[in-house]
């Protein structure tokens, strides 16, 4: 595989950087995305309707076939959403009884955690980042302009992808045990509340998620997400050209995706 440009000269494109991802991990059903604030709404996004009602995985996803979406504080979806995108404090009274095994709880529980205790601990020290604009919006990265960044990006990916972005994140740490972390996490959560909280800490650090149970009913069943901070894809974006996927190995495996 050749890439037909200066790397240190385009590289900083968005546009660029799509290309070179999509080409390299034969994304050609889910896009790479990115995420950020921003005061307009972009032409034709998807936005759900009210608060309080409906999952926004699918949402995000969609983002990923090439039409962006939105939120906003009386768009966000259920309550955990609007918690996650940073649009409200908490996300319901009880909520540590809803994620452990309290049988009497209003609704079924989920029975991811042992115990309320443990789920409250959880839930009081996610702190997710506060929107600085009005919006919200995910929309594939080819779709940025070169005058506008997003805070952090997001992949749909099968165990291939994936496994390229896990071996490419280490390319200059290969034996870090903590930059690509898979923590239990909600799929939004996963999806945006992390990678934006690594961004803002400038961390090099990347989440697989997608692992949650009740998230999951909703999606394709090959299906895991990768998401990490904008600047961190720009130096992997880098290290592409003279990566492993210019190697036979990776041409075998590309083939079958």
């Amino acid at each position: 595989m050749t890439f037909g440009f200066e790397l240190e000269n385009v590289f900083m494109n968005p546009n660029e950087i799509a290309l070179a991802f999509s080409e390299a991990l034969k994304l050609d059903k889910y896009k790479l995305c990115g995420v950020c604030f921003s005061n307009e709404k972009p032409d034709n996004a998807l936005e759900l309707k009210k608060k309080g009602n409906g999952c926004v995985v699918p949402l995000i996803l969609k983002a990923s076939t090439g039409i962006p979406v939105v939120f906003a504080e009386e768009s966000t979806g259920w309550p955990c959403s609007a918690f996650y995108l940073g649009f409200q404090d908490t996300i319901f009274e009880g909520i540590e009884y809803f994620l452990s095994n309290k049988d009497d709880f209003w609704r079924p529980c989920e029975r991811f955690i042992q115990n309320p205790g443990l789920a409250k601990t959880l839930i009081d020290n996610i702190h997710p980042v506060k929107p600085t604009k009005p919006y919200l919006v995910i929309k594939p990265l080819i779709d940025f302009s070169s005058d506008e960044e997003p805070e952090s990006v997001l992949f749909f990916v099968n165990a291939d992808q994936l496994s390229a972005l896990v071996f490419l994140s280490h390319y200059d740490s290969p034996g870090s045990m903590d930059r690509v972390l898979a923590p239990f996490a909600s799929s939004c959560m996963a999806l945006v509340t992390l990678p934006l909280k690594l961004a803002r800490k400038n961390e090099e650090k990347a989440i697989i998620g997608n692992f949650d149970i009740s998230a999951r009913t909703r999606m394709p069943a090959d299906l895991l997400s990768f998401a990490l901070p904008y600047s961190f894809l720009k130096k992997l974006a880098v290290f592409l050209p003279e990566s492993f996927v210019t190697t036979h190995n990776w041409k075998t495996i590309k083939e079958r995706i």
